[in-house]
């Protein structure tokens, strides 16, 4: 083999062994090695691109890993090849973020059911990350219905959740269950337990909501913070 092709081999290796080390993730290398039914030392050296894994080996890491075999092996993956999930995934320099059917969602099935997640859609992880500053993966996708958030937000307008923020230490636009119904609306903590619940479109009022130590006889909770949005130009 000549040296050129020796390169492009160790540049690979290397590529992939970044790929590798990314697809396991939190997981130790010696509980993957042992998923995989490989010595330790093995996955090490995958990771540092001194040897290179065959096709079941990859397949397997692609599975337990739980990324697309296309982009372990490739590098390059396409959204629609990113497995539905109700978390967003992880994949190299990219977030794929679950998106919901929120008609098909509303009720005490919110964001629980995978068969309601329409598609994968990919943001840069970095935007995420750094931008937005979330460093978890709870996050959920979701289309504006109706025009209570107008001007700020309108019909068929996406917006992304950050689904740990349930408790409204920041003001700002909320997904909430009502009664059964999903909204988005706008929430300010007020003294005494309160929440007061607003909408931007002036032709909605606004409304309070109490809080009690005992609300299991409430249909009412905080489902997430809207963390970013999209607009849609119909």
């Amino acid at each position: 083999m000549d040296r050129p092709s020796n390169e492009l081999r160790d540049a690979y290796a290397a590529s992939l062994g970044d790929r590798i080390r990314s697809c396991r993730g939190a997981v130790t290398r010696e509980e993957f090695s042992r998923q995989l039914d490989l010595h330790v030392n093995t996955i090490g050296k995958f990771e540092r691109g001194i040897t290179i894994p065959d096709a079941f080996a990859l397949l397997r890491m692609a599975e337990i890993g739980k990324c697309p075999a296309e982009w372990l092996l490739s590098g390059q993956v396409k959204s629609d090849k990113v497995e539905r999930s109700l978390q967003a995934v992880e994949v190299g320099e990219y977030i794929y973020v679950p998106h919901f059917d929120v008609a098909m969602s509303a009720g005490n099935g919110v964001f629980c059911d995978v068969e309601h997640v329409k598609a994968m859609r990919p943001f840069e992880a970095k935007f995420i990350r750094q931008d937005l500053g979330i460093g978890h993966n709870e996050l959920a996708l979701v289309s504006v219905i109706g025009n209570s958030m107008e001007p700020l937000l309108r019909s068929r307008d996406t917006t992304m959740l950050d689904l740990r923020a349930k408790d409204v230490l920041t003001e700002g636009i909320h997904a909430i269950r009502l009664d059964g119904a999903l909204m988005l609306k706008q929430l300010q903590r007020l003294p005494g337990k309160v929440l007061r619940v607003s909408s931007s479109n002036p032709e909605y009022s606004p409304f309070e909501i109490e809080g009690s130590d005992d609300e299991s006889h409430r249909d009412f909770s905080v489902l997430g913070r809207v963390r970013w949005g999209g607009v849609t130009f119909n």
